[in-house]
């Protein structure tokens, strides 16, 4: 996950700039394999637990109904819990596995040596302290002490969701977003929010320990992305699964900016469907609608996988930024209003075929163009896009021929991470949300900003020097006067 330090980032750019009417004159952020039996609900808290229990309920405004069992394993047992274990796996799961693979190869996010359920599993023991089960309805803790801040903090996060769980009951949100296609947004709703607490729970800790946290958090951050790295995950995977924590708190506090905390809930009752909720947190925010789009044909010689699926606004991003401009992909992706998606096999060749709209015409020549671009990256042969009233993408797992992206998926997913933090950080002003959009899309996209995300891709625990962040905070009062003047 990238620092929470990081979050710092988009204050200290807008820091000490007021925007406003006044200021136009003035200045012209895993679940187990298996699925064990329900543990017992204990009759009273874990006396180490109870105190992080009752500041959760205080911070996310909710009062649990019971406590909630904790359980401490050794290191070796913890993660061999949380390991993917293939002996388990159905032939089924097995199936589901080789196709997504196939599928990440066609898309150009994997190279041809990957092994799916290994990186998976690596990813799962990288970095993880603890764990909820909604099945169980119990948190599992990797060790046999309570002794360290991160621990601490991480069960903060965990007693999050085991309080959504028990006023919002996650197994059935998830059940129905995997059939509104639509599982990565309640994820990143459900992480984000717990992540939003985690930070908050931080702050109400010593600045001594404040420091011990990021220090440990830091040094964790590293050390997982190392074990990744090390254990040959590629990064576009590590970066599928760390934006829901990253992006999911910014989308959750711009609700919470013009809705308040009744907002959230909102979310959790009526969650959204399409991932731009989290790419482009301002959807939520300006009434934005997403048109259904009917699954593509399979054609002659075609036999359909599965049933239909999405893309997602997300997805889009990362593969368009893995061969394009980072910068156009997220606007190419900002603009995205919908899709449908097959797989199929063509003779022995596994394939996808993905349907886009854009929200208005425009944007769906944007889509085809970035698109289009992206193709011309690939292995020869491997993609093909129609262009209309809809883009049409086809692609084909090239096998052996697969190549690694060029660039780097940490990139696209700073970039809009920075973006959305910035729309925040302007929001929290009073500002209308057109005008916060484009200030914040201008301000990533502006010169000033490309040594900042360089630095940040080398190192996410880079803190920017004063000269750098001085010459991109003087562009927020000029931006953002701009982005009034033109009625954005």
């Amino acid at each position: 996950m990238i620092p929470h330090a990081r979050r710092a980032l988009a204050v200290a750019i807008v820091a000490g700039v007021t925007l406003g009417a006044s200021a136009v004159v003035a200045e012209a952020k895993t679940s187990p394999t298996t699925t064990p039996t329900a543990a017992p609900t204990p009759k009273r808290w874990d006396p180490r637990i109870a105190p992080i229990a009752h500041e959760v309920e205080k911070l996310r405004k909710l009062q649990f109904e019971h406590p909630v069992a904790v359980k401490f394993l050794t290191d070796k047992a913890f993660e061999k819990k949380v390991a993917v274990d293939k002996g388990k796996l159905t032939a089924a799961d097995k199936r589901q596995a080789k196709q997504s693979q196939s599928q990440l190869r066609a898309v150009g996010l994997i190279g041809p040596d990957v092994d799916l359920l290994d990186a998976t599993s690596s990813l799962q023991k990288s970095g993880v302290l603890a764990y909820y089960e909604n099945a169980t309805k119990s948190i599992t803790v990797k060790g046999t002490k309570l002794d360290d801040i991160a621990t601490k903090v991480t069960l903060a996060h965990e007693l999050t969701h085991a309080l959504q769980d028990q006023h919002f009951d996650l197994t059935a949100l998830e059940r129905a977003a995997a059939k509104a296609h639509s599982s990565t947004v309640m994820r990143t709703i459900i992480e984000g929010d717990a992540v939003r607490i985690q930070h908050d729970y931080v702050d109400t800790l010593s600045k001594a320990d404040q420091t011990a946290y990021e220090h440990e958090s830091s040094d964790q951050s590293d050390q997982a992305r190392t074990e990744a790295s090390d254990a040959g995950v590629p990064e576009a995977l590590s970066v599928f699964f760390e934006a829901p924590y990253d992006l999911g708190p910014l989308m959750l506090d711009a609700v919470i900016a013009k809705q308040k905390i009744a907002g959230i809930d909102k979310l959790f009752e009526h969650p959204p469907t399409s991932d731009s909720a989290y790419l482009t947190p301002s959807t939520l925010l300006d009434g934005s609608k997403f048109e259904s789009v009917s699954a593509p044909k399979v054609r002659s010689g075609e036999k359909r996988l599965g049933q239909p699926d999405s893309f997602g606004a997300f997805a889009l991003y990362q593969v368009l930024a893995s061969r394009i401009d980072p910068a156009d992909a997220l606007k190419a992706a900002d603009g995205w209003g919908g899709d449908a998606m097959v797989t199929f096999r063509r003779g022995t060749t596994t394939c996808l075929r993905s349907a886009f709209v854009g929200r208005d015409r425009g944007d769906t020549a944007t889509i085809g163009a970035a698109l289009t671009q992206w193709a011309k990256a690939m292995p020869a042969g491997a993609a093909k896009v129609e262009t209309g009233k809809q883009v049409v993408l086809t692609a084909c797992d090239p096998g052996a021929a697969a190549t690694e992206a060029p660039n780097r998926a940490l990139t696209a997913l700073i970039l809009a991470a920075t973006r959305d933090e910035l729309f925040l950080e302007v929001l929290k002003q009073g500002i209308d949300v057109p005008v916060a959009v484009c200030t914040s899309d201008t301000l990533v996209r502006d010169p000033v900003f490309t040594p900042i995300l360089q630095a940040l891709t080398e190192n996410p625990n880079a803190a920017p020097d004063d000269e750098t962040l001085a010459g991109l905070r003087s562009r927020v009062a000029e931006v953002f006067v701009g982005c009034r003047r033109s009625g954005s």
